[in-house]
């Protein structure tokens, strides 16, 4: 248990640095641009992740074909609107409005999967958008593009998991996986067509290191599910934070002032509330019994990004 989660923190430390080197990249080249390389090369490598009996044409080979397009759409989206988020606000903010994403799966399942959420974990998710609001401040400052399209990309995310829990446990790994790659190249491939330019050889460079990191970070966190469930190693997610914090401190000179900081502290601690909370209904057999599938969580659908 320990190595599982001291491999999962590793594997979310590595997603925000992966971010981080997308921010560097700023406004130089097109989002989708970035999402295409970033997603290839890992899409390439992803045979690694193949069980004994797994083929490559389980990329596109689904048991639950409508849902599983829905879940890699979702996903597939969620990658280039997070690019364009941290591109347009400051490092920190971006991943608290991000971390928006366990309350609305919250919200969803109530619509999506009918389940029954009781009044604390009702509190969280008002306690999150309570968050969201401080951070964002409307009628005090002006709302930027970068908080629409990272609250969208959080909705997607969430999308994305909501789907993942109607799928359960009847798609391989490798298919959950290596279809997330590959549904992001292609739909980023197509859409970056418009605005692509050819990078240079230090954007090349910056490109290569956010690939080789949505591919480790990914690795580090399918060895993490060896030695603890996925569904435990969760709360790593958030130690994201602190890094987004330090990063943008130390690389982009980004000082969140006190209301930010109230803010972003106010939707981490609701997001590990309700994922305290889901762990605990998950142990007894009533709430089990009216969650429907068992779920499929992967650092995909973790990280957002």
């Amino acid at each position: 248990m320990v190595k599982g989660i001291i491999l999962a923190f590793l594997a979310f430390a590595v997603f925000a640095w992966g971010d981080a080197v997308v921010k560097a990249i700023g406004h130089d080249l097109d989002p989708f641009e970035v999402t295409f390389f970033g997603y290839v090369i890992p899409l390439l490598l992803s045979p690694a992740f193949m069980k004994p009996g797994d083929r490559l044409t389980d990329l596109v080979r689904w048991k639950s074909p409508w849902l599983m397009a829905l879940r890699v759409f979702f996903i597939s989206v969620t990658t280039p609107l997070s690019v364009m988020a941290f591109t347009r606000l400051p490092f920190a903010e971006a991943f608290a409005l991000l971390f928006l994403m366990p309350s609305l799966v919250t919200v969803l399942s109530i619509f999506v999967l009918k389940e029954t959420v009781r009044w604390r974990r009702g509190l969280a998710v008002c306690a999150a958008f309570v968050g969201v609001l401080i951070i964002v401040r409307p009628g005090f400052r002006e709302i930027l593009p970068g908080h629409v399209i990272a609250i969208a990309a959080a909705l997607c995310s969430a999308g994305g998991v909501i789907m993942g829990r109607m799928i359960g446990t009847t798609e391989k790994r490798y298919t959950l996986i290596g279809s997330v790659f590959l549904g992001t190249a292609v739909i980023a491939g197509v859409l970056m067509i418009p605005g692509f330019t050819w990078p240079t050889p230090p954007q090349w460079g910056l490109l290569l290191a956010f690939a080789a990191t949505a591919f480790a970070a990914q690795a580090f966190f399918v060895v993490a599910t060896t030695y603890a469930p996925a569904d435990r190693l969760g709360a790593a997610q958030y130690s994201q934070i602190l890094w987004a914090l330090l990063i943008g401190a130390l690389f982009f000179d980004e000082w969140p002032d006190a209301m930010a900081l109230v803010g972003i502290a106010i939707v981490v601690a609701a997001g590990l509330f309700i994922f305290a909370r889901e762990q605990t209904l998950k142990k007894a057999p009533a709430a089990s019994s009216s969650a429907g599938s068992p779920r499929e969580q992967t650092a995909i659908e973790q990280s957002s990004l």
